[in-house]
């Protein structure tokens, strides 16, 4: 008897829920091709050609026009994003799912996302086959979080596409499943839309130290190894380390570590440059994720921003020293080492406001963990964690300063980098 109590209460307050949710939640359709339904936000787009909102290419595989086309071609590999603002924006959403139907003429990572009050969400990533349409369902908890929340704009992408490659994407049947009302009047644009703030920076799911990355172009052969097979093996029964350093090559590294009067461009490839040192000391081939391919990638993701959104690169490891300890350089010891060094890949900025991104993507580390990381200019400093970004602010234009303040375990690294602002 008490079970069947607590089950007949159990069912009574589901049912309670689900005629109160479904007395605020119902689809409301952004987009069929009825109409003009919205426009593409020009700050911060990256497709190549702006939108055309009412094609006709004939019937696609279940998309019937008229539908959203987008196309065009760029001379290098990049990320097309941009902002779409329906007319039915912005809305509250009680849970539910954002529908949309995608189709482009070339095998493409494609990517969807949502603007609510606090921003850009969270990504979900869908691989679209050429000339075949796909209908996809994501939760909207998935994008913007659980509970009541406000859509202002749905953002489109589509990730590595190849330099010299017309590429068309169609979107259609753009809906939520479970709209609780409207959020307010007009159009959704904010005054953040001038600047291109809400730009959203793409994370990608990787774990730190594993080697294995996923890169928007061909991944780059290693450096040549400095050392021959019998010498790794020699080295190995000495010491744990993955990595062994000559003493010069030591002092390159912490004299970048410690400048205080970087150029822009020594600020720049001091990272990579420091990191072909390690890798080239390799013991072991695939260590640690590419340094080459991440500091080339992370310049490539802070270009198609405008360098808005700047990928910080780190590395979290450890390695040893070899020092001679006569002058005949055969007697030599080994001395551990921590090494903890910030970089940027880029030497300058156009904006005065600049989003820097602790994407894991671009940390070369052995360590199951990430270093805690705050970044500083202007005399502010922000903490930011794995996986999430930072905005900093510049007074003044010109060659300007950004401290890197960096913990991982008892080791604490305070690193000046600099950036031109323009």
């Amino acid at each position: 008897m008490k079970n069947r109590t607590l089950k007949g209460i159990a069912i009574a307050g589901l049912c309670i829920a689900i005629c109160g949710h479904a007395e605020n939640c119902k689809e409301t359709v952004l987009y069929d091709g009825s109409g003009a339904n919205g426009r593409m936000e020009e700050t911060g787009r990256t497709f190549p050609e702006a939108p055309e909102w009412n094609a006709n290419w004939g019937n696609l595989d279940n998309m019937n026009p008229p539908y959203i086309r987008l196309s065009g071609q760029k001379g290098a590999k990049a990320d097309w994003t941009g902002n779409l603002v329906f007319d039915k924006l912005p809305l509250r959403l009680n849970g539910g799912s954002l529908k949309i139907t995608a189709r482009a003429t070339q095998n493409v990572k494609f990517g969807i996302w949502l603007t609510g009050n606090s921003g850009s969400g969270n990504v979900a990533f869908y691989n679209l086959q050429a000339n075949s349409t796909k209908a996809i369902e994501v939760p909207v908890a998935s994008l913007l979080g659980a509970g009541d929340v406000t859509a202002s704009k749905v953002g489109i992408g589509l990730f590595g596409v190849p330099a010299y490659q017309y590429t068309t994407l169609f979107i259609d049947n753009v809906k939520f499943t479970c709209a609780a009302g409207n959020a307010g009047s007009g159009s959704g644009a904010t005054s953040a839309d001038t600047d291109g703030e809400n730009t959203p920076y793409y994370f990608r799911d990787v774990v730190p130290n594993s080697p294995a990355r996923e890169f928007s172009g061909d991944p780059l052969a290693a450096p040549a190894g400095a050392y021959t097979a019998g010498e790794r093996s020699a080295l190995r029964q000495k010491t744990q380390s993955l990595f062994v350093l000559g003493e010069q090559e030591h002092r390159q590294i912490v004299r970048f570590q410690e400048s205080k009067a970087l150029t822009a461009k020594q600020s720049r490839d001091g990272w990579y440059n420091s990191m072909f040192l390690v890798e080239r000391n390799r013991l072991k081939d695939s260590v640690i994720a590419s340094p080459k391919n991440l500091f080339l990638e992370a310049g490539e993701i802070a270009a198609a921003s405008g360098n808005r959104s700047i990928p910080l690169l780190v590395a979290d490891l450890d390695y040893a020293i070899k020092y001679f300890t006569d002058s005949t350089l055969v007697n030599y010891g080994l001395q551990d080492y921590h090494l903890l060094l910030a970089g940027l890949p880029v030497t300058e900025v156009r904006s005065s406001k600049v989003k820097v991104a602790y994407d894991p993507f671009f940390a070369a580390t052995t360590r199951n963990t990430l270093p805690s990381v705050e970044i500083c200019a202007a005399g502010k400093c922000n903490a930011v964690q794995p996986g999430s970004e930072t905005e900093i602010e510049f007074a003044t234009a010109g060659l300007q300063e950004i401290t890197v303040k960096m913990r991982s375990g008892n080791l604490n690294v305070n690193q000046t980098l600099k950036l031109e602002v323009k």
